[in-house]
């Protein structure tokens, strides 16, 4: 085996898509356990729900005040 790559290309892009992919997991399970960060997004869904939306340029413009 002298001179073979341990790794070829390929298994260097599916390692890789498999460490972003771990990284996902990760980042969703610390939003999970975040309480405020999980209210915060049941608020929005509410909002969404009830109609409570503005338009992206009239939010611009609010924020640019």
């Amino acid at each position: 085996m002298c001179g073979s790559t341990l790794l070829t290309d390929e298994d260097r892009a599916l390692l890789l898509k498999v460490s972003n992919l771990l990284e996902e997991v990760v980042e969703t399970l610390e939003i999970l356990e975040d309480e405020d960060a999980m209210e915060a997004i049941e608020e929005a869904e509410e909002d969404v729900k009830a109609g409570r939306l503005r338009d992206y340029n009239d939010f611009l413009k609010a924020e640019a005040i």
